[in-house]
């Protein structure tokens, strides 16, 4: 009995010192796909939408004073208005098939052929993409010069970074231009 007594508190100190000793794993932090300057785009985008919804509000509240905003700052919320505005059309352009995600971060007219009867739907799809990319434009424009570490990097690259974001927000069943230059339905 004196040995299983023995045997007991053995294991029982065995056990209290193990507890009491702590094993540190290493810390492991799992990153998301993004890169740096992906995060760095879309970072400075959502300030830009952010100052669009601010701007709103403020004329709301002070009425007829105007909000005293910059030339370029301004240029990028009449372009993100826009975009808002054309969101239905470009949404049904892309699942019609007329239009897809280059991988440059633009619109591309990819068939008209079915229109060809509607001449006027044909300038409606080419005005919207126009100004779209247009505004497209502009709001790039903005983010690589509002970003020290953007004016740094490749062109190619910031531009690729608009194309992904973009084609990661179409919808499935519309045209993507692979890095390659391929054509693909998402």
């Amino acid at each position: 009995m004196c040995t299983f007594k023995n045997l007991f508190i053995t294991k029982g100190m065995l056990l209290i010192l193990t507890l009491g000793c702590s094993i540190h794993a290493p810390e492991v932090r799992v990153t998301g796909e993004k890169t740096a300057l992906e995060r760095e785009v879309i970072g400075t985008y959502e300030e830009m939408e952010e100052d669009t919804w601010m701007i709103a509000s403020t004329r709301a509240v002070e009425g007829e004073s105007e909000t005293k905003v910059s030339p370029e700052k301004r240029a990028v919320l009449e372009a993100l208005q826009n975009q808002k505005y054309n969101r239905d059309d470009i949404d049904e352009f892309k699942t019609k098939g007329y239009v897809g995600e280059n991988n440059q971060g633009l619109l591309e007219i990819r068939s008209l052929e079915s229109l060809e009867q509607n001449p006027e739907q044909i300038e409606l799809v080419r005005t919207v993409v126009q100004e779209e990319n247009e505004n497209r434009k502009t709001i790039m424009e903005r983010v690589i010069e509002l970003n020290d570490s953007l004016k740094k990097a490749v062109r190619e690259d910031v531009l690729s970074i608009f194309a992904r974001i973009n084609q990661e927000n179409s919808d499935k069943g519309t045209w993507i231009q692979e890095p390659n230059g391929s054509w693909v339905v998402k």
